[in-house]
């Protein structure tokens, strides 16, 4: 089957790309991670520094005895005193830092998915709902033509009044259906300006100018790089990376560090002014100083074994989810195939055959109209399974992150 839609050129027509680009250019959602990116990026700069160097002055060796100062007992010292970190050390805090907005740029993936799976689905409905309107509009055609043969016919007693009410009354049911649909439309439009924070005041329509046969070439199964391809396995491969670079960096932190220290008295009572200038170094080895950091290294191998599991759990999800879109798909496909190829063209042949034998004056009118009404709704019916058929698929492209 292929539904065929005309384009409306009174409106501006957006294709779907254009939604999905508009959105991904304007969604306060996917800003905000934007954001977040090159506030983690921002921070990550700062990581190879020099700590504040210490500056201090007071007395030294000074006797409480002010007296003993003129005798040249005591000084005052000026001290400034600097710590020159392990460069190794930083550049690994660095590169730690720089890998956190790694994660967001995959957090950011898994939001845009969903968007676009939201966007999709209102789409491909208002495209449908435009498609039942075009059925309930020429039903209503049909139905009206019926009907004025019925009143001429009653005039003259050829026809009975049960069956004019009857007619009238579906008439009026094609009235509330069709204005039903407008409505749901309007919902899906409203979808979209929130989803593209499009202008209200703004007309759009979607691009009717599609030949929809998803019923036919439907997907394989999905291999495994296109599997580890999603974005939430990305997010996860991206938090491995971060623990792997958190492991270098408190490795690193178990090397020494080193400084300076600059010591400068101003003697009492004359006497030489004497200075002291000592190197420094810390001793991370020492065992009651690096317990912390050893378990956070050690503990970090059990959270590699986690993310591997977690990994292996999501591509499993995926795969299983994405077997039962395509059985689904394949069932309605062979639906929407049957509809096509045998029951809606019958209900019109038997619908024309109908019609035909009341213009003849051999059939009754509500002969007529259960014919008509068995065709309009298996063309509804078609219609309802395609757009399960269209859900089914945007499942499938959502578990694969399929634009």
């Amino acid at each position: 089957m292929v539904v065929f839609f005309q384009k409306n050129f009174a409106q501006q027509v957006l294709p779907l790309d254009s939604i999905l680009v508009r959105i991904e250019r304007n969604h306060p959602a996917l800003k905000v991670v934007d954001a977040r990116i090159r506030e983690l990026d921002t921070y990550a700069t700062g990581a190879v520094s020099l700590p504040p160097p210490r500056v201090s002055g007071g007395f030294w060796m000074t006797p409480y005895n002010p007296a003993r100062w003129s005798e040249g007992m005591g000084a005052f010292m000026v001290s400034a005193e600097q710590m020159l970190p392990n460069r190794g050390m930083q550049q690994a805090e660095g590169r730690y830092m720089a890998s956190m907005s790694g994660m967001q740029v995959a957090e950011k993936g898994v939001m845009r998915n969903m968007l676009f799976a939201e966007a999709k689905t209102a789409y491909f409905n208002w495209l449908i709902l435009k498609k039942k309107i075009t059925v309930v509009e020429e039903s209503k055609s049909l139905l009206r033509l019926m009907l004025q043969s019925a009143r001429e016919r009653y005039k003259y007693n050829r026809e009975k009044l049960g069956s004019i009410y009857k007619a009238e009354a579906e008439l009026a049911d094609l009235d509330r259906m069709q204005a039903m649909f407008a409505g749901e439309i309007r919902q899906q439009k409203t979808m979209l300006e929130a989803l593209m924070q499009f202008p209200s005041v703004t007309d759009f329509e979607v691009d009717t100018a599609v030949i929809l046969t998803f019923w036919t070439n439907l997907p394989a199964l999905p291999d495994t790089a296109r599997i580890l391809a999603r974005s939430d396995i990305r997010a996860v491969e991206a938090q491995l990376r971060t623990a792997r670079l958190e492991q270098e960096w408190n490795r690193s932190k178990l090397k020494p560090e080193f400084g300076v220290r600059f010591d400068h008295m101003f003697a009492f009572g004359g006497a030489p002014w004497q200075f002291s200038f000592m190197g420094m170094m810390t001793v991370p080895i020492a065992p009651w100083a690096n317990k912390d950091i050893k378990t956070k290294i050690k503990g970090i191998d059990f959270k590699f074994a986690a993310f591997d599991w977690e990994k292996a759990a999501i591509a499993n999800a995926v795969r299983g989810a994405a077997a039962d879109r395509l059985v689904m798909m394949q069932t309605l496909q062979n639906q929407i195939e049957r509809y096509e190829n045998n029951i809606v063209p019958n209900q019109r042949k038997r619908f024309q055959s109908t019609l035909l034998a009341y213009e003849q004056n051999t059939d009754e009118l509500f002969m007529a109209l259960d014919a008509w009404l068995e065709l309009k709704m298996s063309r509804l019916a078609q219609l309802d399974l395609l757009q399960q058929l269209l859900q089914a698929k945007i499942a499938y492209e959502k578990e694969l992150e399929i634009r």
